[in-house]
């Protein structure tokens, strides 16, 4: 569509639309039509189409059709606005013999002129062509059940084949133009899409046997945008926080989906490209959109990247809170004018810190010296970032120790840390050391030394002293003292 002499979008629109249907040969087909009168006589213009008993002419008693009406319309669009009154369409679905030949197919031109509300500019049009598939189902009740159960049978079928939202470029900026029946077009059964000869799943209407049947369709003016980013694998070394692009931070095979609010929209979910970007054509401008997408197994969130946000004091906010979730990701976004590039999903491998405490010996004396040691290994497949080992309890323990320990490092698979701990045994009772390991992408626990499988213990105990020996006599002082007592025995009895 030409620019015109607008420089920028206005908000508010001068419209006029018009439709007619289509003539030219092979765009408008009929089931059972034949040469002569005997399967009945078909009329075809710009603004009718009939069928039925002949001779030829408007629908009526035995015949039936369809015409469109209000062509033009005018009236003003608000872009993102209310939809507003575009042509009406009416089928006139009277009773017609089987012997006849029915509607099958029509092609229907609808153009749509636009200008600056009260600009006294020129039109500039597009022209859109659609096409409704129809079918004209049994008229009388017979053995035959309806496909469109109705009181009076059967309901004849629409469909609109093809979208109904076409765009448009009008002053650099893009829209979408909607043309559609009210209140809506719906998705149909799959038995009404097969009876129209239409795929399942298509979006149509219904109308009632025995009436002219009005459809008034409407229009509205959407401004678009794209929405893009790219999802990737954090590459750089060390990590950062920006997109570094294929060569340092490969793209993620994945899908991603886009969700809005005022106005409806959503769009995919959408497979990411070989380089992890993804794009969204058509969304409309203002809305309030969600982008959401899954870190790929093996893979964790590093962080989030908002796109642009059309403000040059705002480039988009930055998300590390998300950092180590292996849950859906989204990036909130209200679509600015230009759109929105640079929305990123950023991921890290996971790995999996473990840690186990030994103390030895594992049972001393009273002030006996005791070492501890926990050792941390990464047992997952890609390395730890910012892995840590510790004993957590150390200040707690007998003399309050500092402990010894390796990092805070990155730890490849396979790669251990340590830490390393002595005091002396308390007098008695038993003493608890708690070891405790974790890492930026650790996959059980993360970076809480207490979670997962990040904690180890073990315990040490003093042994108990055993009581003082209590003195004895030897067999030979026992000998002596049994002899010393008979022989006082001995002595008391002479005196008496």
């Amino acid at each position: 569509m030409a620019a015109g002499t607008v420089a920028a979008a206005p908000v508010e629109w001068d419209y006029v639309v018009s439709a007619q249907f289509v003539t030219a040969s092979g765009n408008t087909t009929f089931n059972g039509a034949g040469p002569g009168t005997s399967n009945g006589c078909e009329l075809v213009s710009v603004t009718d189409i009939t069928w039925g008993a002949c001779p030829s002419g408007p629908a009526g008693v035995g015949r039936s059709g369809i015409g469109i009406s209000d062509s033009p319309k005018t009236g003003t669009l608000v872009t993102n606005g209310a939809a507003q009154p575009a042509n009406t369409y009416t089928h006139a679905n009277n009773v017609v013999a089987s012997s006849y030949a029915t509607l099958a197919s029509a092609t229907i031109a609808t153009t749509l002129g636009i200008r600056r509300k009260d600009s006294g500019d020129p039109y500039s049009y597009e022209t859109f062509t659609y096409t409704i598939r129809f079918s004209e189902t049994p008229n009388t009740v017979d053995t035959t059940p309806c496909v469109v159960p109705s009181e009076t049978p059967c309901s004849d079928i629409w469909v609109l084949d093809g979208s109904v939202n076409r765009t448009i470029v009008f002053g650099g900026d893009e829209f979408v133009f909607s043309f559609f029946p009210a209140p809506a077009a719906n998705p149909l059964p799959d038995a009404y899409c097969a009876a129209a000869n239409a795929e399942s799943g298509c979006i149509g209407f219904t109308t009632v046997e025995g009436e002219a049947n009005a459809i008034p369709f409407l229009l509205n003016l959407t401004q678009t945008a794209t929405v893009a980013g790219r999802a990737y694998v954090e590459g750089s070394a060390p990590a950062n926080t920006q997109d570094d692009g294929q060569a340092v931070d490969v793209g993620s095979a994945l899908d991603v989906a886009l969700t809005c609010t005022e106005p409806s929209y959503s769009a995919g979910p959408v497979a990411t490209a070989a380089d992890g970007s993804f794009s969204f054509e058509g969304v409309p401008v203002g809305a309030s959109c969600t982008i959401s997408a899954t870190p790929p197994a093996g893979l964790q969130a590093a962080y989030t990247q908002q796109g642009l946000t059309g403000s040059a004091a705002d480039p988009g906010s930055l998300d590390t809170s998300v950092a180590g979730s292996t849950a859906a990701q989204a990036i909130a976004i209200d679509v600015p004018s230009g759109g929105s590039s640079g929305n990123l999903f950023a991921w890290r491998a996971v790995s999996d810190m473990q840690s186990s405490t030994v103390c030895t010996p594992g049972t001393a004396a009273a002030g006996a010296l005791v070492a501890c040691t926990t050792t941390c290994t990464n047992v997952g497949s890609s390395s730890a970032l910012n892995a840590f080992c510790s004993i957590s309890n150390a200040v707690s323990l007998p003399g309050s120790p500092s402990p010894v320990c390796t990092g805070p490092a990155a730890v490849p698979s396979q790669g251990v840390l340590s830490c390393t701990v002595s005091f002396n045994l308390p007098a008695s009772g038993s003493v608890t050391v708690l070891g405790a390991t974790g890492a930026d992408n650790d996959s059980n626990g993360g970076s809480d030394g207490a979670l997962g499988n990040n904690p180890s213990s073990a315990e040490v105990t003093t042994q108990a002293t055993a009581p003082a020996p209590v003195p004895t006599l030897g067999i030979g002082a026992l000998l002596l003292l049994a002899a010393l007592l008979g022989g006082l025995a001995w002595d008391e009895r002479r005196r008496v």
